[in-house]
């Protein structure tokens, strides 16, 4: 890939939106957000030494589980009920009320009957159909922009492993952190050992992760959408919210922290 300040000319950096702290600005390790290329996505100099990317609604608009909840329920693997049953979840995950424990035994129950072989293939063919054509304008890009600059990127994600490994291997990242789930013979039992990945979990994982590699989260970025986000975004040295709602927008405005508006493709957001 072309470097980034070739292919997306950064725009003037407005001091106004940074989510720098005083504390980073005396950093020199610290990351320093310096503009924001075409799209929206934040241009650094320095880099973050990592980057924590959410997946739903931060890197497309749209809940990947669902989409493929939805391409299962028209195989004919689970049932109608399931699939509102989903809807419901996505809701509670809208509000930051969602109690994902709960979800993920649910969903390892209707799942069981399927091989984990059989459900990457879908997962693979669901990421071409319905996840990669629906991803942010130029998230690919900036992605990439990211790991050469030297940051290790990772995705921190409530959804499952199965669901978005065909996602992070496309975007090149170096880790993908979920919800622990067990697997025994092929098939999913229930949550693995460990918290969601979701809400304070999320944080949880990514401490375990950035400490394995001696990287301090000060010195970090994440990006996310939900107010479930919270522990994360405040832990790290640049947090960047995408199409925030009323809550987390005014948290944001309020902490100083990126808000990011990047844009789908008109053919795209039609994508079924």
């Amino acid at each position: 890939m072309s470097n980034a300040n070739e292919s997306v000319p950064p725009r003037p950096f407005d001091a106004s939106a940074s989510s720098l702290t005083g504390s980073a600005a005396v950093d020199p390790q610290a990351p320093r957000v310096i503009g924001r290329d075409d799209h929206d996505w934040p241009l650094f100099d320095p880099a973050p030494a990592a980057v924590l990317l959410d997946v739903d609604g931060t890197l497309l608009p749209n809940t990947t589980t669902f989409l493929f909840a939805r391409m299962l329920r028209r195989r004919g693997f689970i049932k109608r009920s399931i699939l509102l049953r989903a809807l419901y979840h996505g809701l509670q995950h809208h509000f930051g009320q969602l109690d994902y424990a709960k979800l993920v035994e649910f969903a390892c129950s209707n799942l069981t009957a399927i091989p984990d072989g059989q459900l990457r293939a879908m997962a693979e063919e669901n990421f071409e159909l319905q996840v990669k054509p629906r991803l942010f304008l130029g998230v690919v890009d900036h992605v990439r922009w990211l790991r050469d600059q030297g940051a290790a990127v990772a995705m921190v994600s409530s959804s499952p492993e199965v669901v978005l490994r065909p996602l992070a291997d496309h975007l090149g990242c170096n880790d993908l952190l979920t919800t622990p789930v067990r697997v025994e013979n092929g098939r999913f039992l229930g949550l693995g050992d460990g918290p969601p990945c979701y809400g304070a979990g999320k944080l949880h994982w990514a401490q375990v992760w950035a400490k394995s590699r001696g990287i301090r989260l000060d010195h970090a970025a994440a990006y996310a959408d939900n107010w479930s986000d919270r522990p994360l975004l405040e832990a790290v040295g640049v947090a960047a919210v995408v199409h925030p709602r009323c809550r987390l927008r005014q948290l944001a405005r309020e902490r100083g922290w990126l808000i990011l508006r990047p844009r789908v493709a008109a053919s795209r957001s039609r994508a079924h």
